[in-house]
């Protein structure tokens, strides 16, 4: 959480949230404060979300656009997490320079062993080609909550803010990578809204291998390769001693890509882009973790994240090779 934002933040803010979605105070659960405060209820009859997004982070306006986008995808059968109405009946209410919205909360959890993972990997595919087919249909019905283009990405905007100027092979790694993805091409099959942070901890599955998508704070106009990109870089930042990263790579690509050819067709040439994509994904993870401070603190996945990246990006190194990717998939 940015530290200025944090300091807004008020008890007082939360009490009359929770009054607004019918919750006492002391129901809410503090569940995540990583861009917003997110909050659950210790009641797991009251099956809701609470979002609390300060005015800074986001307008009014693309709060609109993350809603209407939901809710054009659940109508279209998406698996999404919907938003509720208030009990005042507003989808948005506004406090103090903060917006609360609240959604259904996802049923299960964030894996079952009911399933397989390359079970799990397939559903995902499925879910993210339906998304991105019908992103080339979708228009906002008003320009002006229209959502921003992927450049606009605030750790993306920030990186050079928080990032230790001490560091300078990794802001020219990065000045770097911003030029490579502002030369790709852009046309209606392979740009367009998309979920922007579709990954691990932003779905649940049941335990019959259902899954809800959730958390589309980052719905922006991007390539549709790079939402496919993001679950794959969690999966390969830090390597599991399990699993080695090209095993990992080919199977996770052939089980989502089978499931995404479902609903949606992709020229696999753009595949050749996720590279370009994990790296700046690498970037945002990297830019997200100085913002929020106190790195002495961090667990150990984020600590050996922080040197791995460190080293990638001062050497110029990617997480695998664009021919390495061709190679998985043919």
């Amino acid at each position: 959480m940015n530290p200025t934002i944090e300091a807004f933040f008020t008890d007082k803010i939360v009490v009359e949230a929770a009054k607004r979605y019918g919750f006492m105070p002391e129901e809410l659960i503090l569940l995540g404060k990583n861009q917003n405060f997110t909050y659950g209820s210790k009641n797991e009859a009251c099956n809701l979300i609470i979002r609390i997004i300060h005015e800074s982070h986001r307008t009014l306006e693309l709060i609109h656009g993350e809603l209407e986008w939901i809710q054009y995808l659940a109508k279209n059968g998406v698996p999404v997490s919907y938003p509720v109405k208030s009990s005042n009946g507003e989808l948005i209410e506004k406090m103090n320079g903060f917006f609360v919205v609240a959604f259904h909360k996802g049923l299960g959890a964030s894996w079952s062993d009911k399933i397989s993972q390359n079970e799990e990997f397939n559903k995902l595919g499925e879910i993210a080609g339906r998304m991105h087919a019908l992103a080339k249909k979708y228009v906002p019905s008003t320009a002006e909550i229209t959502r921003y283009d992927w450049q606009k990405n605030s750790y993306l905007q920030e990186f050079i803010t928080y990032i230790p100027s001490s560091q300078n092979l990794v802001i020219a790694h990065f000045e770097s990578l911003m030029q490579r993805v502002h030369k790709l091409s852009r046309g209606s099959e392979n740009f367009g809204l998309i979920h922007g942070d579709f990954c691990f901890g932003n779905y649940t599955v049941q335990p019959n291998g259902s899954i809800t998508v959730f958390d589309f704070d980052e719905c922006q106009y991007g390539w549709f390769t790079q939402d496919i990109s993001v679950n794959l870089f969690y999966g390969i930042a830090v390597p599991s001693p399990d699993e080695d990263v090209p095993t990992f790579v080919k199977r996770y690509l052939t089980s989502f890509l089978e499931g995404y050819e479902k609903e949606n067709t992709i020229d696999i040439r753009l595949l050749r882009d996720l590279p370009l994509f994990m790296d700046l994904r690498q970037a945002i993870l990297y830019s997200a973790l100085y913002r929020n401070g106190n790195i002495e603190a961090l667990d150990g996945w984020s600590r050996e994240f922080l040197k791995r990246a460190r080293y990638n990006m001062e050497n110029n190194i990617s997480l695998i090779e664009p021919d390495d990717i061709l190679n998985f998939i043919t």
